[in-house]
């Protein structure tokens, strides 16, 4: 199975209601038909969960999307069809230049450091109403990606395994940018991957944010992550949709 992640920033001018509106239920209604695709989760920022802007900022983009295909040569049947044609004619009008499908979208590797509840899909029987957190990351220039990644999972991972609130807890490792209409380009990666935890509820979520685990998992950042690479509003709490699945 092979797991595509775009960062997406509705545009903000206009009838900002009836632009999520349109994300929400005509563009999702698109992705739906798309040859292939066989999950599709909109991660939708809700408020940016830590750094200099949390309580006061918008978070920096609307949504994480993630789209699942069972091989290669489903993906690229998929990007190459008219019903992505539509999909991506429909985002030129709700979607902010140089996001979303402007972008490239990059393949992740899944690495799943804790299997347990998480949002539900037809094929995981998970109960509903969890909290969810996203944050999206920039490996620091010194390290090698081989170096960076093990030390994400080795270190890093086992630092927030510390936070026995986290009920479930996914690290999605870039592979390779995508596009669907040339060559991947190995200098446009957006991010270097980003990771999933879910939680019982928001106070639950704040809890563990407040706790010593949690602090020791931000005093390690910086000895991995570009802290200052992307913007604090890619670390956020989530509101996750099932768009297919």
């Amino acid at each position: 199975m092979l797991k595509v992640a775009w960062l997406v920033r509705l545009v903000r001018d206009g009838d900002r209601a009836a632009i999520r509106r349109a994300w929400s239920e005509e563009h999702a209604a698109l992705l739906r038909a798309v040859p292939g695709l066989e999950r599709c989760a909109d991660n939708r920022t809700v408020a940016i969960a830590e750094g200099p802007g949390a309580g006061r900022e918008e978070p920096a983009i609307d949504s994480v999307l993630c789209a699942w295909w069972p091989d290669e040569r489903a993906l690229r049947e998929g990007l190459r069809s008219e019903a992505w044609s539509r999909v991506r004619e429909h985002g030129r009008a709700i979607i902010a230049p140089g996001s979303g499908y402007d972008a490239p979208a990059v393949e992740v590797e899944e690495r799943i450091m804790r299997a347990g509840p998480a949002t539900p899909w037809s094929g995981a029987g998970q109960p509903a109403g969890l909290c969810k957190h996203i944050g999206v990351l920039a490996f620091r220039a010194d390290r090698t990606r081989a170096q960076a990644s093990r030390y994400w999972t080795e270190v890093h991972g086992a630092i927030a395994l510390e936070v026995a609130d986290i009920r479930n807890y996914v690290q999605n490792h870039a592979v390779r940018p995508l596009r669907p209409d040339g060559p991947p380009d190995a200098e446009a990666l957006p991010f270097d991957g980003f990771s999933e935890a879910w939680f019982t509820d928001r106070a639950t979520f704040e809890r563990a944010h407040a706790s010593p685990a949690w602090q020791r998992l931000q005093a390690d950042a910086p000895n991995l992550f570009d802290v200052a690479a992307l913007e604090s509003g890619v670390n956020c709490v989530i509101d996750e949709r099932v768009v297919k699945g």
